[in-house]
């Protein structure tokens, strides 16, 4: 018999061993053919003319050095290099480790990848191609560096890192509290981290910096005191302190005055130096008291640390301080806008307990709805939504912290997370003043917990890197008709 009509014990044509794939050479070709079917699907209309950034090349607006923002008269947008109107449509942890777990040590997705492809180059394709066929265009906070030649990315420099609720940190005396903004220590600390912008101040895919992350604006978990408080109980030496007599002396003039709205008696401004608490006599003027010291010391922050940056680099975009909702007191949004080009938020749905404890909450929060206006009219700069997501009980994964009786309930299915995803984008697409989101995360977090023992299904893709396709699916859809949403007229913000 011919050698063509030859076959093995299993009936199969042998091929000759230098013409075989290799098992991590299928498992690629297999995964760009599912994600050519679904791109040809998704993208049966006419396709989006962009630029070498993902803009859009029938909207432009001029070039620049770098991404900034433009308001059209209608709309705001991120402008990218070289002129294109551009959405962040983007995905955090875009890396081909994922999360450590916090019992092993171990990278269960790290040492999945390896196994599949063999390789990281070939992960790197293989997300590459995912992702434009997902229609994302960003790689959002704590992705590696594998695609960033390629796809335009966020940097978070943590200028305040190390800080919050730290003991003797920039001169806080051992007291476990809120850093001393105005302290000469914290704000060299600020500049030295801030320093880090001079690394990528030339390059043009970087869309720009995320100041820190869902700082302890306000009391929560982390940290048990809100930032007036917090000063009070600076010793009278800190600089913070010292600027909150100022600040009362400033705002009353005299000793008297003051007693009249503060249980505090004092003989003199030096005896408010030594006080650690103060009580209201008159909750409406004390309230409007706190929060204008709230505002002073967000200033602070922000001044410091916008000024640092742009001492490194002068033209990429600063996009805030990524907000967690729910605990971002007014005062700070207000400052946020007052010094950074974007409000960055990170989103999460509360669940029963959360909304119950957000209701009989007294602070300064924001409060909102999904549409987040009340941020933009306070800080009257655009929104980029730079987290958000939904864990699913049918995948397997314990979604057993954060509790979800407090944040991010649990839905039934991958279903129900692409109809969330869906209902999300479609309400803040449509708003003039949002540039964006991101969803968190790109894949699953470990079984046993990253360091905080975070377990959730977050992921687009599981720990074996296989997508969820109810999911992905549905973001191929939207995320291709948000450039119609935003460009449809709406009423100016």
């Amino acid at each position: 018999m011919h050698k063509l009509f030859q076959t093995d014990a299993g009936g199969q044509v042998p091929l000759p061993a230098e013409k075989r794939l290799l098992p991590s050479q299928i498992v690629i070709l297999a995964t760009l053919l599912v994600s050519l079917a679904l791109s040809l699907v998704s993208y049966a209309e006419e396709p989006l003319v962009l630029d070498r950034f993902g803009g859009l090349k029938k909207l432009s607006f001029g070039p620049g050095p770098a991404f900034r923002t433009h308001y059209d008269g209608r709309r705001w947008w991120l402008v990218t290099p070289d002129g294109g109107a551009f959405l962040s449509i983007g995905v955090c942890v875009v890396n081909p480790t994922g999360d450590t777990e916090r019992d092993t040590n171990r990278q269960p997705y790290r040492e999945n990848v390896l196994a599949k492809y063999g390789s990281v180059e070939a992960w790197t394709t293989v997300t590459a191609n995912r992702l434009r066929t997902w229609g994302l265009n960003t790689l959002g906070n704590w992705s590696g560096s594998e695609l960033c030649d390629t796809f335009p990315y966020t940097k978070e420099l943590s200028v305040s890192g190390g800080l919050w609720g730290q003991l003797g940190a920039g001169g806080l005396r051992g007291q476990k509290t809120v850093p001393d903004f105005f302290s000469p220590e914290v704000q060299a600390h600020i500049r030295d981290r801030a320093a880090a912008a001079e690394a990528t101040a030339n390059d043009p895919y970087l869309i720009g910096y995320y100041l820190d992350n869902e700082l302890p604006w306000a009391k929560d978990w982390r940290l048990g005191s809100d930032l007036f408080p917090g000063y009070m109980a600076l010793p009278p030496e800190a600089p913070g302190k010292q600027r909150l007599v100022e600040f009362f002396k400033e705002r009353y003039q005299t000793v008297n005055r003051f007693n009249a709205i503060w249980f505090a008696n004092l003989k003199d401004w030096n005896d408010l130096a030594v006080r650690q608490k103060l009580i209201s006599r008159r909750p409406v003027q004390a309230r409007r008291d706190r929060e204008a010291f709230v505002l002073l010391v967000a200033r602070e922050y922000f001044k410091t640390a916008t000024e640092a940056i742009r001492a490194k680099d002068p033209h990429h975009l600063i996009l805030g301080c990524r907000f967690f909702w729910a605990i971002a007191p007014w005062p700070v949004v207000q400052a946020c806008g007052k010094y950074c080009d974007v409000i960055s938020i990170n989103y999460y749905e509360a669940g029963v307990l959360g909304k119950l404890a957000l209701w009989l909450t007294t602070s300064m929060r924001v409060r909102t709805d999904l549409t987040f206006r009340p941020f933009y009219d306070l800080a009257q700069k655009p929104l980029l939504i730079t987290e958000f997501s939904f864990r699913a009980m049918d995948s397997g994964m314990p979604n057993t912290y954060p509790p979800p009786l407090f944040i991010q309930p649990t839905v039934p299915n991958q279903m129900a997370r692409a109809d969330k995803f869906e209902h999300c984008v479609n309400t803040w697409i449509t708003q003039p003043y949002f540039l964006g989101y991101h969803w968190f995360e790109y894949m699953d977090e470990p079984k046993g917990g990253r360091f905080d023992g975070e377990n959730g299904n977050y992921g687009l893709v599981n720990i074996q890197d296989e997508p969820y396709l109810p999911l992905v699916e549905r973001l191929a859809t939207v995320n291709r008709r948000v450039w119609t949403l935003h460009t449809t007229p709406a009423p100016s913000p």
